[in-house]
């Protein structure tokens, strides 16, 4: 009972990390939990679900005004401010250029282009479970299958060029590769690349390189804990431009999240 209390408890500015932040990490999906105040405007590079597991909380676009959701499809490059006013919240990142993305396609229909609310009780009840039961990162990854009914999926929704040039990134988010030689590697003139790249992936290229590069550091951060080696590893410049991108992709300072995580597994 003491612990359901705890979990219903709306913390204030200077105690709304008492919970501690959850992340766990894999190829093409995310999963992060923690109890959140307000998250500045920001766009991240793939599609997110995000879940309030006992409280709404409110999202508000550029051109809108906040709105309470308890579920929520966000796609990716759609900026948004989030406030969840202490309160804890999962956000499950999926890949666009994953098999997990496309059965999300088949099963819930949402705009690739705004906020979608998500009205079904399964995604609240699925992530209470994990954040409840402390499942193990193997077991957390097998309730997502269930949820997302990935296990015999083989298709992905995008075209296979663009596939490719987003697995190139991935790999190797430090390197600085052109347009033009990404390109040329698929066989599409630089302009025609540039506009199959935004209409398969919902952002620019140079976006999604520095999504990929911030999804790189947070992946070295975990086997080496210094914000600036990861930083520079994943190809930014310094600790500051991966401030900078950080906050711009996830609405909030690096360094206040990683030093108050309690359970981190890649």
């Amino acid at each position: 009972m003491l612990i359901k209390k705890k979990l219903y408890k709306v913390a204030t500015p200077e105690t709304q990390y008492c919970f501690r932040a959850n992340l766990f990490m894999w190829p093409n999906i995310t999963l992060l939990f923690g109890p959140l105040q307000c998250l500045e405007f920001h766009s991240m590079g793939a599609v997110a679900i995000n879940v309030g597991l006992y409280h709404p909380f409110t999202l508000k676009t550029i051109s809108g005004t906040s709105i309470p959701y308890r579920c929520a499809i966000i796609p990716a490059g759609c900026q948004h401010e989030l406030n969840a006013f202490g309160n804890i919240v999962a956000s499950l990142i999926i890949e666009k250029n994953s098999t997990a993305y496309t059965s999300l396609r088949k099963q819930t229909l949402f705009h690739t282009s705004k906020i979608t609310n998500l009205v079904d009780s399964k995604w609240v009840e699925c992530f209470q479970k994990i954040y409840e039961e402390k499942l193990t990162k193997v077991e957390i990854f097998q309730l997502l299958n269930q949820l997302l009914k990935t296990d015999n999926e083989t298709d992905k929704e995008i075209d296979p060029r663009i596939d490719k040039t987003m697995e190139t990134i991935r790999l190797d988010p430090g390197n600085d590769f052109s347009q033009e030689y990404l390109a040329s590697t698929i066989g599409l003139s630089s302009s025609r690349f540039r506009h199959l790249f935004r209409e398969q992936s919902d952002i620019p290229y140079r976006r999604y390189r520095i999504w990929r590069r911030v999804v790189s550091a947070m992946d070295t951060l975990h086997k080496v804990d210094n914000l600036t080696y990861a930083a520079m590893e994943a190809g930014f410049t310094d600790s500051a431009h991966f401030n900078r991108c950080f906050r711009d992709t996830l609405g909030v300072n690096p360094s206040l999240v990683f030093r108050n995580m309690d359970r981190f597994e890649t």
